[in-house]
């Protein structure tokens, strides 16, 4: 060895030294005490949905009703029960992140769920977080962090999560949020349901973002439109599954029971066939038709649609004489015929 070289021991490890870099690994004890999954709320009063310290996912495609749904289970913890779901706790703590809206129409939001709530004032244990326009996405991501943190709430509505991503379609950037998420959710024992866009082609969640939110969220839930009723199901669980359930969409960001839509489509179609027997107590089908077409401004086919299921919800009766077909509303001539229009 050459006498001129000195060997620099300092860059060696120590012991000590490793001893300072090492974790306490979480190890599982296979004999400890099982924990219940605590659901925040029940549907029907037999099935639970949205437990305690995970992840969630609300996804649907656009203008399909999710941030309805979101709002729907923050007024099931308000107010007890709503729609069929029933809060486990008399006061489950929420916190409502927003990232989208404006304040104003925020607020007529957060009225409207207070109203459904049967509240006149914002209890303490509802807290709404605005962040659209509020510095770039590590921002919004930090103080959607933090909101968790100082709140410590059951329940955390996250109406946006994109806009907590610099890059939804970067995997590490999309990564790195799902981890803050997912470790918040465990660490203060958070249900966090966070909404997700999907494509209206295949109805997958868009981006890396939306992908690793799926495969993180221990329940996922699909909102889907059909006419003035969302119809919610849940494509995954990894507890035990839930039946689909549906609401309606009222005035001012209200909802109601399923069952109301219905019944103002059945008032809609009764306004809409009442006035074309005004000079008539019965017509025939083409009659009926003509007088659809020039009332509505509509196709034949679109006429005889209508004219079908207004027969089927029982504001038509339908009789027949020979080959005529005739249509009376409401108080039928004749007994209905088993065959279609």
């Amino acid at each position: 060895m050459s006498q001129g070289r000195k060997i620099d021991f300092s860059r060696w490890p120590r012991q000590d030294a490793a001893q300072e870099t090492r974790r306490a690994v979480p190890y599982l004890d296979v004999a400890g005490d099982d924990v219940p999954i605590d659901f925040l709320f029940t549907l029907g009063g037999e099935y639970g949905l949205i437990a305690r310290a995970n992840l969630h996912t609300l996804q649907g495609t656009k203008k399909a009703g999710k941030s309805a749904a979101g709002l729907a289970l923050i007024v099931a913890a308000l107010k007890g029960q709503f729609i069929g779901i029933t809060a486990s706790r008399e006061d489950l703590a929420v916190l409502w992140i927003d990232t989208e809206q404006d304040k104003n129409t925020l607020r007529k939001k957060a009225r409207a769920v207070l109203s459904m709530a049967g509240l006149n004032a914002q209890p303490e244990r509802l807290k709404i977080v605005t962040l659209r326009g509020y510095g770039g996405p590590a921002d919004a991501l930090a103080a959607t962090l933090q909101a968790i943190e100082e709140n410590a709430a059951d329940f955390v509505f996250l109406d946006g999560v994109v806009d907590l991503c610099q890059a939804f379609n970067d995997e590490e950037k999309s990564r790195d949020v799902v981890r803050q998420l997912e470790a918040h959710a465990e660490k203060y024992g958070a249900a966090i349901l966070g909404l997700i866009h999907t494509n209206k082609k295949d109805n997958e969640a868009r981006g890396h973002l939306g992908a690793i939110m799926v495969q993180k969220s221990a329940e996922i839930y699909q909102v889907d439109k059909e006419g003035d009723t969302a119809k919610v199901t849940q494509p995954f669980s990894r507890f035990a599954p839930v039946p689909p359930f549906s609401f309606s969409f009222a005035d001012d960001f209200k909802i109601a029971p399923a069952a109301e839509a219905e019944g103002r489509a059945l008032e809609e179609t009764r306004s809409r066939f009442a006035p074309l027997f005004q000079d008539a107590d019965r017509k025939t089908k083409g009659e009926l038709i003509d007088a659809y077409c020039q009332a509505q401004g509509c196709e034949e086919s679109k006429a005889e649609k209508d004219i079908r299921a207004a027969a089927l919800a029982g504001v038509l009766f339908k009789s027949k004489e020979g080959r005529k077909v005739f249509y009376s509303y409401l108080f039928p001539r004749t007994d209905m015929p088993e065959d279609d229009i």
